[in-house]
């Protein structure tokens, strides 16, 4: 019984990684635009994380507004890490503020995508697989921070 769950479980990721792979293709996106994708999240995760050290959250909100104001995809891949941080910097005692409630944010992002015609599900397939770069991203990051300390 236990050796089945984890075949099917197996098989479920398997169906999700393949449809996230085929809404990639069938969205137009060859694999070096998605290999452009990936390096632009780990760009923006990377000036998330400089924006932060340097101006806390304040300047997250400050660096995502401005993006905005010339909209491109960066300004999504930006605002979602930086949203991350923020809920990150929560653990510290700073209050997320309301620009960065996971409402604001997705709802900018949803405004953004909407632009595109690839529709609802398309968009959603597209958003999973940024966040899991973003995810690896942001772990290594982590990891590399963290590195050597007790």
């Amino acid at each position: 019984m236990l050796f089945v769950c984890h075949v099917m479980k197996a098989k479920a990721i398997a169906c999700l990684l393949a449809s996230i792979y085929l809404a990639l293709l069938s969205g137009g996106v060859a694999a070096k635009e998605a290999n452009s994708i990936a390096s632009e999240v780990k760009k923006a995760v990377s000036d998330s994380l400089q924006v932060y050290k340097q101006g806390g959250v304040s300047g997250l909100t400050s660096a995502v507004s401005d993006c905005w104001r010339a909209p491109r995809d960066f300004c999504l891949y930006l605002d979602f890490a930086s949203h991350r941080i923020a809920v990150g910097a929560t653990y510290t005692g700073t209050a997320l503020g309301e620009y960065f409630y996971a409402a604001s944010v997705s709802q900018r992002g949803r405004t953004w995508l909407a632009s595109n015609g690839r529709g609802q599900l398309a968009n959603d397939q597209y958003l999973y697989a940024v966040d899991q770069v973003m995810n690896r991203t942001l772990i290594a990051h982590r990891d590399r921070m963290f590195k050597g300390s007790p």
